[in-house]
């Protein structure tokens, strides 16, 4: 049986997670969603890692929910859908929360949940042509789980627009919103995802985890003075527990 989630370590420092359902255009179902948290699960206990590669095998990152699935589901009753809602609800928060840079490469489409995804990663690249809808109002249903992520990252207004019109975004207007961080032609997609590995493998693993840790904490907690003397400890135990490093280079 085919693998539904590959696992590469080309180099050290470095995890490749690729969706491989390429003959669906990488649609998810149940069993692709369960993989994947597995797989975050699994190398959220490396401490050797400094980033995580997230893509996908073939022309398009992901159609969407596989539709043999969703037929199989239309005679399961509420604890099915239930705990295929937890499930889809957990990959996101386990990306959100992932304590590993996560980068993400996009060719093709990315709907659905596939949007939610994205959200919940930190650095979005883009090829030219690629294009992101969120298509839940299109077959009746409502992009629930990943509002919160929308929101955080698109906007409360954009989210509006693009979650009740399933309009398409292009690239360019996944960039201007916030979902997509560099465009390039899509021969260069990789040259650029090996141009930021190599920059980020080679700073310091604990520099690169506690800098997410500090922007998440930012991000989601009061500005106020408990959040400070936070900010202020993780300074100073930093510089406690390494050497400040000479290159200064951009």
């Amino acid at each position: 049986m085919k693998e539904t989630i590959l696992i590469e370590r080309p180099i050290p420092g470095l995890a490749v997670v690729k969706l491989n359902r390429y003959e669906q255009d990488n649609a998810y179902d149940d069993e692709m969603v369960c993989t994947l948290i597995t797989a975050f699960d699994d190398l959220m206990e490396d401490d050797s890692l400094k980033l995580i590669w997230l893509t996908a095998v073939g022309e398009n990152f992901c159609r969407g929910p596989d539709i043999e699935w969703v037929r199989r589901r239309q005679h399961s009753g509420r604890a099915e859908h239930q705990q295929d809602a937890e499930q889809l609800s957990r990959l996101f928060q386990t990306l959100y929360e992932f304590p590993i840079p996560i980068m993400v490469t996009v060719r093709g489409m990315a709907n659905a949940a596939a949007v939610g995804v994205l959200c919940c990663c930190d650095i979005v690249l883009a090829a030219e042509r690629a294009h992101f809808t969120i298509t839940e109002t299109r077959h009746g249903q409502v992009p629930a789980l990943q509002s919160p992520y929308l929101v955080k990252t698109l906007g409360e207004r954009a989210t509006r627009y693009y979650s009740l019109s399933a309009e398409s975004m292009d690239a360019y207007t996944a960039t201007r919103l916030g979902l997509v961080n560099k465009i390039v032609p899509e021969n260069e997609l990789d040259s650029m995802a090996d141009l930021l590995i190599q920059r980020m493998l080679s700073r310091k693993g604990l520099s690169l985890r506690q800098t997410k840790a500090m922007i998440s904490l930012s991000a989601n907690e009061p500005f106020d003075e408990s959040l400070v003397e936070t900010l202020i400890d993780c300074s100073t135990d930093i510089r406690l527990s390494q050497s400040i490093d000479a290159d200064t280079t951009v």
